[in-house]
This record gives C-alpha cells, sequence and structure tokens, in this order.
C-alpha cells in the first residue's frame, strides 16, 4: 500500500515536472528583426550614452509598444537610463549609461584578445538586447558596436632610483 501511494506521488509529481518543463520550452524568444546601436563609432575613452534601436514584430505585427521597459538588459546585467518608443517606423530606443558600456566592452576586448592590424579601423563587438512583452513573451536582439580597440601597448617602466 505504501508502495503504491508513494508511486502515485512520483508519477503526479513527475507529470506536473513534465508540463512545466514542456510550457516553457514550448514558450519561444522573438528574435528582433533588426537592432543598431549607436553612436558608431563608440569613443571608448569619452563615453556617451549609447543608444540601441530595436525593431521587433509578432506574427508580422510590430510589438515595440508591447516592451516592458523595467525588464529590458544590455548584456543581461545592465539597464536603460531611458526608454522610448518611435511611431514610424517602430522602434524601441533605450539608452545605456556609455561609461558603464564602454567598461564592459573593454573587458571583451581583453577577455577575446580583439585586437586589430589598423589602430585606426573600427572593430565590431556584438551586443545583446533582451526583455520581456507585458504578456511575459521573452524577446532578444543582436547589433554591432563599432570602437576603436585602445593601444594595448604596456605603460613605460619606471625612471631608475
Amino acid at each position: 500500500m505504501k508502495h503504491t501511494r508513494t508511486l502515485l506521488v512520483l508519477s503526479v509529481l513527475g507529470l506536473l515536472i513534465g508540463s512545466f518543463v514542456y510550457a516553457s520550452l514550448s514558450q519561444s524568444t522573438l528574435l528582433a528583426e533588426q537592432v543598431k546601436i549607436e553612436p558608431k563609432p563608440f569613443d571608448l575613452e569619452n563615453p556617451d550614452g549609447v543608444s540601441v534601436y530595436v525593431k521587433l514584430t509578432k506574427d508580422g505585427v510590430p510589438v515595440v509598444e508591447e516592451i516592458d521597459p523595467s525588464t529590458v538588459l544590455l548584456e543581461g546585467f545592465m539597464t536603460p537610463i531611458s526608454t522610448s518608443v518611435t511611431r514610424r517606423p517602430p522602434e524601441f530606443i533605450a539608452v545605456f549609461d556609455g561609461t558603464m558600456v564602454a567598461l564592459w566592452v573593454k573587458v571583451l576586448i581583453s577577455h577575446m584578445g580583439i585586437t586589430t592590424p589598423l589602430p585606426w579601423v573600427p572593430v565590431k563587438i556584438t551586443l545583446r538586447i533582451s526583455g520581456l512583452l507585458y504578456d511575459g513573451t521573452t524577446w532578444e536582439g543582436y547589433g554591432e558596436i563599432k570602437v576603436y580597440v585602445p593601444d594595448s601597448s604596456s605603460p613605460p617602466p619606471p625612471p631608475p632610483p
């Protein structure tokens, strides 16, 4: 009797977990049609605000007005300092703190070992923006920020004592 009850409880628990996992996986993430990042090029030494322009549709209908601004993140951790929506063409605009973006881009450059053979040619680094619609639908998009890679030469040695 005990084993039957345990088996029944485990079966019900398994069904609940399975249905939850199925529901989570079946809800697909919307992918933005276009993500533009400005300014181009972005000055890592004197960073101004970074504007990210997102075009997003669901079943062919623009849904940028349905984006919940409180859920928007750049690279999974930076929140915008302001957001707005344009009418024509419909775009969601999120402005991020330039200093935070510059610090993160420098980390990416260092971590990925990005260099450029010509210091006057900017490189493109892909950034991810994501969030939720008011109905809970997840969305994400990828855009490129153009930057000049800072000189990686080490500082001169200190003078002799």
